[in-house]
């Protein structure tokens, strides 16, 4: 009897350790799947704003959907949103491999900035619904749902993740990397953009009078002095029609120079002189180099795709999958 009492204790802590011991094992694999899948479809990157030098460490996702808000029209069509999207996935992927050789040592120890002067821009949802306000539900729908249906996807040019330049508005087609730069990337070439001259932001003009266009020059290392309309000489172009160097002054100066000094929208410019006035008139807004965002909604509005559309401003790019968590 005693025997069988033992017995029947026994039998009985095993019907009750059993259990929980289960539901304990399930728990934990539960929880290691979990991490797998979060960790398989999540990325972070850490970003400074130069502004306050403040660090944020942000989830890749969050970061994308917040690039593509900072940097594209949220009005744009979708597939230019995409297009967008990718783009700027393939920009930061590529700065985080740049920066295993310590380049990020640059930006107090972040992975990139939020400036699109240094880097490329970013805004987070605080940010975004001041910028959108009430229109800020439908906007950042219509912006996430582009960055999920691309999410983890990335260009790469013969093995090598590429550099996803891209501008605003072109003046008409694109310029070369080797123009801008003075170095080559073979899928950085300068192609036909035919929308962008329908922009109303195409062209742009700024007058200066002949006392703020000295002080300007002087910024290039040029003292400017006599008569004024022979202070600008020979505006030299490369062969996609972009400024490459300008006579000032006697002294032949960089584009890029004189676009700095003179806060340009653009390397493609001329500029004229006429009662003691000088106007600078502009070409599209930005460096010209790889996708045009205005174009790349054009196309998306004539029946391109993101993946045409990239095909079409970066030549002979491949399209890399990150993540395969998901449907793309």
């Amino acid at each position: 009897m005693r025997t069988n009492l033992v017995l029947c204790i026994i039998v009985a802590l095993a019907l009750i350790l059993c259990p929980i011991a289960a539901v304990g094992s399930g728990a934990e694999d539960n929880a290691a799947e979990s991490a797998a899948v979060f960790d398989s479809g999540n990325e972070y990157i850490s970003v400074m704003s130069p502004s306050t030098g403040d660090i944020s460490r942000v989830d890749m996702r969050e970061y994308i959907t917040g690039c593509v808000a900072a940097e594209m029209p949220a009005l744009y069509h979708s597939e230019a949103l995409k297009a967008q999207a990718v783009a700027s996935y393939t920009y930061a992927k590529r700065t985080l491999e740049q920066n295993k050789n310590g380049k990020n040592s640059l930006y107090g120890g972040a992975d990139i900035t939020d400036s699109p002067d240094t880097h490329q821009g970013y805004i987070d949802e605080k940010k975004r619904k001041e910028k959108w306000g009430s229109e800020f539900e439908e906007y950042e729908s219509k912006i996430r749902a582009a960055v999920d249906a691309v999410f983890g996807l990335y260009m790469e040019y013969e093995g090598e993740t590429a550099l996803a330049a891209y501008h605003s508005i072109s003046a008409g087609s694109t310029q070369s990397a080797l123009n801008m730069w003075g170095e080559d990337y073979p899928y950085l070439a300068s192609v036909e953009s035919r929308g962008d001259i329908l922009s109303p932001d195409y062209i742009s003009e700024v007058v200066f009078s002949e006392k703020e266009f000295r002080k300007l020059a002087k910024q290039c290392g040029v003292k400017l002095s006599g008569d004024a309309e022979e202070w600008i000489g020979e505006i030299k172009t490369n062969g996609d029609g972009y400024a490459c160097t300008v006579e000032l002054g006697g002294s032949e100066i960089t584009a890029a120079e004189f676009r700095e000094a003179f806060s340009l929208r653009s390397p493609c410019f001329d500029i004229s002189y006429s009662g003691g006035e000088f106007t600078v008139m502009c070409k599209g807004h930005g460096h010209g180099v790889g996708m045009s965002q205005y174009g790349a909604d054009y196309m998306a509005r004539q029946g391109s795709t993101w993946r045409q559309i990239l095909q079409h401003y970066y030549t002979g790019v491949e399209f890399v999958k990150e993540y395969t968590d998901s449907e793309r």
